[in-house]
């Protein structure tokens, strides 16, 4: 019966449509755009003064005992857009859907309504967007189910254009061969992601689920970030799953809000990985915030358990708003009237210590690198016969950045040892290798929200050689926000000291480097 009684409220709607609509617009003349809004307005009006007498003839029934007192209703609520100005994220919300069903019983031939049956009213559900799309509760400690959709992509060109053919480093010295250096011009798809969020069983309870797709990496699409976290209080929310290992600032910060196209050289080649993990993040004191982590190593983000040691890694960052509320990302979208500073720093402790049956390190290892390229596991890398097949890692860096009326600057020192090293074929002379580095970048809204200018410069300095960087470019915010975002920056290297699709760096390259993008997300 349910259905009849919607069937029937169709049709009187369509009905009334039906008359709402001016003859001109079926014998296809000039439409009175006026008159056709106000039919529709009494088209409306008429529409809430059925469904309201409709509910008031059920309350009237139920006072009598004549009905269950319950009714099917659906209810629109359209809400206004709006862009948060404080948050550079965008928060529209076109549409609020918000659906309840519930139990009818249909009239009898004398017009009295006869209790049938008494269904359970099911759960009421809000779809709408809030910096995602939306699947919420009205009462969420009742129904405490929540789910977030994301997604995420950047469209870039890439070009590079070469000074040198070829580059040497220590290990394909010994071994005889350069390596060739290529010029580039294609285009590619970075980070094409759809996440998942929200909160199950507990809103305290939250669960967060990244699935990234990259044309550089055979067009798969893998589970990148994946966790559920329980918020114990503002001080300790703990983690577990698989997260960005804390070990950078910039690192940590992720790839969504950079100045440029993508982080700088030096963040590049010091940075851990991801891995699988606990951790916890919270607020320690009023604007002082840590994050911790226990986690599987330095570098172990898509291996399997053969492939790992059995040595763990540990990591950690605080980070203090010394002045003002820094916000998210790097440029100063807020436009702060009043100084705002970020100070940091972070630790991260691994030892890599694993051989395989071979006796070959495992594949977790194969993310070091010397500061002329060189992967720290390559035969001859350090000394001609010998292999390094183990060793330990200390990385710590120290951060700060400011925002001021457009203007914004971010920093980063990185400081790293590796030593105890293991080796296959005999000794190196070498107790420890130590490497440092840095970046600062700096941009400048010319006009407000709007249009910036950036510039930035890194190093790589090491016992082996040292690497620069330089860069400038321009980002045009399209609504004033990182969710739609327009990227020119041409940088120019002095010999890379590392490889990632990501960035677009390759080892060796010594040319300029040129990129377009286009960053759209919701």
């Amino acid at each position: 019966m349910k259905h009849i009684f919607l069937a029937l409220i169709s049709v009187i709607t369509s009905a009334i449509l039906l008359v709402a609509i001016p003859a001109s617009v079926l014998a296809d003349e000039p439409v009175d755009v006026d008159a056709l809004l106000r039919r529709l307005e009494e088209a409306e009006r008429r529409l809430k003064i059925l469904e309201t007498g409709t509910q008031r003839e059920f309350a009237d029934a139920a006072r009598v005992g004549r009905t269950n007192a319950v009714d099917p209703t659906f209810a629109v609520d359209v809400d206004n857009a709006r862009t948060s100005a404080i948050d550079p994220t965008i928060e529209v919300e076109p549409a609020a859907f918000s659906v309840e069903y519930n139990a009818y019983s249909a009239a009898t031939s004398q017009g009295e309504y006869a209790r049938q049956s008494t269904l359970p009213r099911a759960s009421a559900f809000e779809i709408n967007y809030d910096s995602g799309f939306v699947i919420r509760p009205d009462d969420k400690d009742a129904q405490p189910y929540q789910l977030q959709v994301n997604g995420r992509m950047q469209i870039r060109h890439v070009g590079f254009d070469r000074d040198a053919n070829f580059y040497s480093n220590r290990g394909d010295t010994f071994r005889g061969g350069p390596l060739p250096i290529n010029n580039r011009n294609d285009f590619e798809i970075e980070r094409a992601r759809l996440v998942f969020s929200g909160f199950v069983h507990d809103p305290k309870l939250e669960f967060f689920l990244n699935i990234d797709g990259d044309s550089d990496d055979n067009h798969d699409a893998i589970f990148h970030d994946f966790w559920f976290n329980y918020e114990f209080s503002k001080t300790f929310d703990l983690y577990f799953g698989k997260a960005f290992v804390p070990g950078s600032r910039a690192w940590v910060d992720g790839s969504s809000r950079t100045h440029f196209a993508d982080r700088s050289m030096a963040t590049t080649f010091f940075r851990p990985d991801r891995s699988v993990g606990v951790w916890a993040i919270g607020e320690v004191a009023e604007d002082l915030f840590y994050r911790i982590m226990l986690a599987n190593g330095f570098n172990a983000s898509d291996f399997r358990f053969s492939e790992l040691d059995t040595n763990l890694a540990y990591s950690g960052t605080m980070w203090w708003d010394v002045e003002g509320d820094y916000g998210k990302g790097y440029a100063d979208l807020e436009w702060h009237e009043d100084l705002a500073v970020l100070v940091g720093h972070s630790f991260t402790y691994a030892s890599q210590q694993g051989v395989d049956s071979l006796g070959l390190p495992k594949s977790e290892q194969n993310f070091l690198r010397i500061s002329d390229g060189t992967r720290l596991i390559a035969p001859d890398a350090l000394a001609p016969g010998v292999t390094v097949v183990g060793g330990d890692i200390y990385l710590y860096a120290v951060d700060a950045a400011f925002k001021y009326r457009g203007w914004s600057v971010n920093s980063e020192l990185y400081f790293r040892w590796l030593n105890q090293f293991k080796t296959l074929g005999g000794p190196i002379p070498y107790s420890q290798l130590y490497a440092a580095g840095f970046y600062t970048d700096a941009g400048y809204m010319i006009l407000e929200r709007s249009l910036e200018v950036i510039g930035r410069t890194s190093l790589v300095d090491g016992m082996f050689g040292t690497r620069w960087e330089y860069a400038a470019g321009v980002n045009w915010y399209v609504n004033g926000t990182h969710q739609n975002k327009v990227t020119f920056d041409i940088t120019k290297l002095d010999g890379s000291p590392v490889s990632n699709s990501g960035p677009n760096y390759e080892v060796g390259q010594e040319g300029l480097l040129t990129r377009l993008q286009w960053q759209i997300a919701f």
